[in-house]
Formats: C-alpha cells, sequence, structure tokens
C-alpha cells in the first residue's frame, strides 16, 4: 500500500517537473522571440514606385525615400500617408508571424498585431 503511495507521489512529481521544464521552454522562446520582434523592420514602396519608406516594430519611420520628384504636395503627402501605414502594418505583420510560432495563431496579440492601426479621425 505504501509502496503505490509512494509511486503515485513519484509519478506526480515527475509530472510537474515536466511541466515546470515545459513552461521554462516555453518562457525561454518567448523571451527570445520578443527580443527578435523588437529588431524587425519593414520597407514598403508605393503601388506606382513613387515613394519608399522604412519603418521599425516601434511604429517609427526610420526612412523615408521620394523616388519621382515631379509630384505635387497633396499627391506626395496623400502617398506618403499610405506608404507610411503600409510600412507598419508589414512590420506587425512580420511579428505577428514570429509570434505566432511561440504563441499560437489564436493567441490574442498575433490578433491585435494583424489589426491594422487606427489612423487620425478612424476608430
Amino acid at each position: 500500500m505504501m509502496d503505490d503511495i509512494t509511486e503515485q507521489v513519484a509519478a506526480a512529481r515527475e509530472r510537474v517537473y515536466g511541466q515546470v521544464e515545459a513552461a521554462r521552454a516555453r518562457h525561454n522562446a518567448l523571451r527570445t522571440a520578443i527580443s527578435e520582434v523588437r529588431g524587425l523592420t519593414a520597407t514598403v514602396k508605393s503601388p506606382r514606385g513613387e515613394v519608399s519608406v522604412t519603418a521599425a516594430m516601434s511604429g517609427a519611420v526610420t526612412e523615408v525615400r521620394v523616388l519621382h520628384e515631379d509630384l505635387d504636395a497633396r499627391t506626395l503627402s496623400a502617398i506618403l500617408t499610405q506608404t507610411v501605414a503600409a510600412a507598419q502594418q508589414a512590420v506587425r505583420d512580420q511579428a505577428a508571424d514570429r509570434m505566432t510560432e511561440v504563441a499560437g495563431a489564436d493567441s490574442n496579440i498575433i490578433a491585435d498585431l494583424r489589426t491594422p492601426l487606427a489612423r487620425n479621425g478612424e476608430s
């Protein structure tokens, strides 16, 4: 009788140790993924190639290149606004792809990253 209880306790202890190790491994994988995601950038060209924008995961725009100088201010402004948004979403999509590996596709963080950012006047 005592051997049965001792064996059950030992088996339970091994299951708990296994769960702790699995949690540590998931935690380490998540930390690594977060570190990688923080360094992501994405560069996007406007549909007709007039401008190129690079955005960082932080949302910062790190580079803007105007590739056609014959654009009027209104057109350039609209193209830049759209291309900045596309670059920011592209880097968020990259982050979602990387985080899916450790958090799972149905994670709330993945849904948040895949949801386009609201722009002025949008909600």
